[in-house]
This record gives structure tokens, sequence and C-alpha cells, in this order.
């Protein structure tokens, strides 16, 4: 099977054409953006991280931003030339302790095992002042409970809810909010009618029945 590493490593070139060019995944992206502008402290950018960082997609928010991938660092940093842009894993950041204010990770933790999110938590944490923020997205656990979803690998294989969050942060995080992304099934609605359904969809991820979503996205505060 072959490795996150290798995968990415391989669609850097097409990553943004394959996966946001798309109505599917501009519904995605706007959801996403919406959040951060709604949650970041825009006056941090400069103290801001942000973990997988891809190909740039998000980096308009942070003036940091780390990947495993090469190939992925390389093309954002064409994109973002004046940003600090390194290879590097999330367990291991190159930075000292407190250094940031704000950290974010979109569409990392999906692929990897609970455990593995739990150490890169541990490592955010040492790097975020007290008070600092650190904002993320996994699968929702009970939309796949109720859709009986499993992933045939590593590709969206993680899911978690919100009583999984706070067994693992315990006491040294504060949970602060968190919303739904893509409430429908938007792969299965027809092009041509998906933007008209953001608004309604939008309206959804943030209600109560929000942890029916198709991913999570959420907010920590380090104590």
């Amino acid at each position: 099977m072959e490795s996150i590493f290798t995968y990415y490593n391989k669609l850097a070139a097409s990553y943004d054409e394959n996966r946001f060019a798309n109505s599917y995944g501009k519904f995605i992206h706007q959801q996403e953006i919406s959040y951060l502008n709604e949650t970041l402290n825009k006056k941090n950018t400069k103290y801001t991280l942000d973990l997988a960082c891809g190909t740039g997609r998000l980096l308009q928010f942070a003036k940091y931003g780390v990947d495993n991938s090469p190939n992925m660092i390389n093309i954002a940093t064409r994109k973002y030339p004046n940003h600090n842009l390194q290879v590097s894993k999330g367990e291991s950041l190159p930075f000292k302790n407190s250094f940031f204010k704000q950290v974010y990770s979109f569409h990392l933790f999906m692929h990897l095992e609970i455990n593995h999110f739990s150490q890169i938590l541990n490592e955010v944490g040492r790097t975020l002042e007290k008070g600092g923020t650190f904002t993320f997205d996994f699968p929702s656990k009970s939309r796949r409970k109720i859709t009986r979803y499993k992933a045939a690998s590593w590709h969206g294989g993680s899911q978690i809810g919100t009583s999984d969050i706070h067994k693992i942060i315990k006491n040294n995080w504060e949970l602060v909010n968190y919303r739904g992304v893509a409430f429908f099934p938007i792969h299965h609605f027809p092009t041509k009618l998906r933007k008209h359904l953001l608004k309604l969809d939008n309206f959804l991820c943030r209600s109560i029945f929000k942890q029916f979503s198709s991913h999570l996205i959420f907010t920590l505060s380090k104590k």
C-alpha cells in the first residue's frame, strides 16, 4: 500500500486542480475559509503556523508553514516566497517553546491514527503560548456511524467526536468552538445545485445537528 508521504508528494503538482478546482472542493474550501475568518485573530498571523500546509491553500492566514512533503513545500514557497516554510513532521516541529499564538491544520488527522494525533497535539502545545489556539478538522464519528462508512485505507481512515476530544485533551486544553463541514453529501448532488446549497449547509453545520456533518472543525485553547 502506498504511504501517505509518497501519495501526497506525487500528487503535489496537480493537488490544487485535483482537489479544489471543482465544485465539491470549492464548497469545502469556502466553509473552511469562513471558519478561519471568524476564528483566527488576523493581528497574530505573524505568529501563526499552518501545520500540513500542503501547497499553501490556506497560507494567507499564517506566516509559517510546515509539511512532510518537499514537493508540496516547493509549490507553497513559489506562492508565498516571503513566508517561513519548512519540510517537517508534526511530531517534531522546528520551533521554540511557546513561539506561536495560533496553529491550524486541515486535512491531516483524517489520515492518521488517534495516537499520532495525540503526539502532534502535545507538540503543538509545546510551541503554543498559554491561551494560544489550535484549530483542526476530523471526519465525524456520528456521521460515519449513521452512514456505516468504512475507509478502505489510511485515506480518510480516522474519525472522532466531541466526547473523544474531551478525553484526549484532559486538563491541558479547553474546547472553545466547533462546527461542521458539508452537512449534505454534496458530492451526490448535481454540480449546478451545489453552490445554491452552501447557505443552508452552513446553517446546519452550525446548528444542534452539526455533529452529523461530514467533517468537524475544532478549536482548542491551551490552558
